[in-house]
């Protein structure tokens, strides 16, 4: 078989990097004394680890990370109540196998936002489709498609992602269309699909999203039954930007 006609043929069986660096591994096997398996098995093996590589690419891509936040560069040292080691844990997705739920809950600038993007994007890389959207953004979103009546492919659209990170949960007023439409979606992913909620009220101020105590009840016990609920504790990051800008200008 011809060098081009081998090229294509590898091609439409949509092995790329096979056929990128086939001939490359062959003259590295040579070298090495390899078998025609052990040959075999490193083209598999590169073509496995591009494909990967891609899929990790996408999925990062299609989660809308907002910014570049990793867990590696948060500030663990001037905050309370959450540790690396729980991060660490937390970014090898147990949780999102057993279909649990994670809220950072604390005062604005304590890096909720940052730690919620952060173990998005961990969870990205070991193949979990996620989605990372402001809560009011989200809700809006169905509120629209309730009215276009294309609820149910928002619906279905939603239940692909393993994990929904909704960022700034009550930072506004809700509508009660909106609120329902909420407390549908917990429902539907409830003890199937996990959910990652920032926000800066406690569970008993969550009323002001959902508008009426019963709704407010049902949804906090869906959220809460299997979740692990940081409570953050420290200085607001800006803040202290702010005062060390200040600081150095004055210097």
């Amino acid at each position: 078989m011809k060098h081009e006609e081998l090229i294509t043929n590898l091609k439409r069986l949509h092995l790329a990097t096979i056929a990128k660096d086939y001939a490359e591994h062959a003259r590295l096997s040579e070298e090495k004394r390899q078998t025609y398996e052990q040959y075999l098995a490193g083209l598999v093996a590169s073509e496995l680890s591009h494909r990967q590589q891609q899929k990790i690419a996408r999925f990062t891509k299609d989660a809308k990370l907002p910014r570049d936040k990793v867990l590696e560069t948060y500030d663990y040292r001037s905050r309370k109540g959450v540790s690396k080691q729980q991060m660490q844990r937390l970014s090898e997705g147990e949780f999102v196998r057993q279909g649990e739920n994670i809220v950072f809950y604390g005062d604005i600038g304590v890096g909720k936002s940052h730690l919620a993007e952060g173990l998005s994007r961990a969870l990205c890389q070991i193949g979990y489709r996620c989605l990372f959207t402001s809560a009011s953004a989200l809700i809006t979103d169905l509120v629209n498609a309730q009215k276009s009546l294309t609820l149910a492919q928002t619906f279905r659209k939603l239940d692909r992602y393993d994990v929904l990170t909704l960022d700034e949960l009550g930072f506004t007023p809700e509508s009660k269309d909106g609120a329902d439409l909420f407390f549908q979606l917990i429902s539907q992913r409830y003890e199937r699909k996990s959910i990652i909620i920032t926000t800066n009220l406690p569970y008993s101020e969550w009323d002001k999203v959902f508008l009426n105590p019963i709704t407010t009840a049902a949804a906090v016990d869906r959220i809460i039954h299997h979740c692990e609920t940081y409570n953050i504790l420290g200085p607001s990051w800006r803040a202290e930007s702010a005062k060390n800008n200040i600081a150095q200008k004055k210097a």
